[in-house]
């Protein structure tokens, strides 16, 4: 049995691997700001978890409730949020907020976590990214640099951490339905249910993957989009997003 922080689980792709990980008989550790949704969860489930209220943009509370785990053997951080943001259109308080949770939020756990991990001498970190972290957007003025900076925080931790016997992966989905996708306004092409998202993340972290994305048909576009002239790029991309 794995015991398995669960950062950002009360909804969406969070939840359901949730669901996942005590299906198979893990202990789960589930953190979020609704407290309300993780009792619901926990009520479900009964045994082997734990609920924690944790708004991760809180330093103090996000590092006193972590520094209790005495093991850590899996440790996601899923908590996100997002919002249809074009450039000409900025809300700076929400873009603010987007970095804070979707990054500095991270941060603030990885403090904590990173030094637990490296005392116990095993470990396996997973950041939830987005392939929104791929290329450059539209309306994502916020979200996209967020997601971006995860994955190059992701490769900086595989890089280092690696010889600790730590293990690190980056987890970019492509479009799942989700409350957070519900706020699009355009086409999403190949999308897929928060339960198909988690039961992949988990078969592949069970294989310590580094990047696991999904769907493939639609997420192997986008990075061969990455390699294309920019030219190219902005013309797919524009087309992407468009209603």
């Amino acid at each position: 049995m794995k015991n398995i922080l669960i950062i950002g689980s009360s909804y969406g792709i969070g939840k359901e691997l949730a669901y996942q990980y005590h299906k198979l008989g893990h202990f789960v550790n589930l953190f979020a700001r609704d407290f309300e949704a993780l009792k619901a969860i926990k009520s479900n489930l009964k045994t082997n978890i734990e609920i924690f209220e944790l708004d991760v943009t809180d330093e103090k509370r996000s590092q006193e409730i972590l520094n209790n785990f005495l093991q850590i053997d899996l440790f996601i951080y899923c908590a996100g949020t997002y919002q249809p943001m074009p450039a000409t259109n900025i809300d700076l308080k929400e873009a603010k907020k987007i970095n804070e949770v979707n990054l500095v939020g991270a941060f603030n756990c990885l403090d904590v976590i990173i030094r637990k991990m490296l005392l116990q001498k095993f470990g396996h970190i997973a950041l939830v990214a987005s392939v929104a972290g791929y290329v450059g957007l539209p309306k994502s003025f916020a979200y996209g640099a967020s997601k971006a900076a995860l994955i190059n925080l992701s490769e900086t931790l595989y890089a280092e951490l690696a010889e600790f016997n730590i293990k690190v992966s980056v987890i970019n989905p492509g479009f799942v339905k989700t409350r957070l996708t519900d706020k699009n306004d355009f086409k999403m092409p190949a999308m897929i249910s928060s339960e198909k998202a988690a039961q992949y993340i988990v078969k592949e972290l069970d294989k310590e993957k580094f990047e696991i994305h999904f769907p493939q048909k639609f997420t192997i576009w986008l990075k061969l989009l990455r390699i294309l002239p920019y030219k190219i790029l902005f013309f797919f991309t524009k087309k992407l997003t468009h209603k």
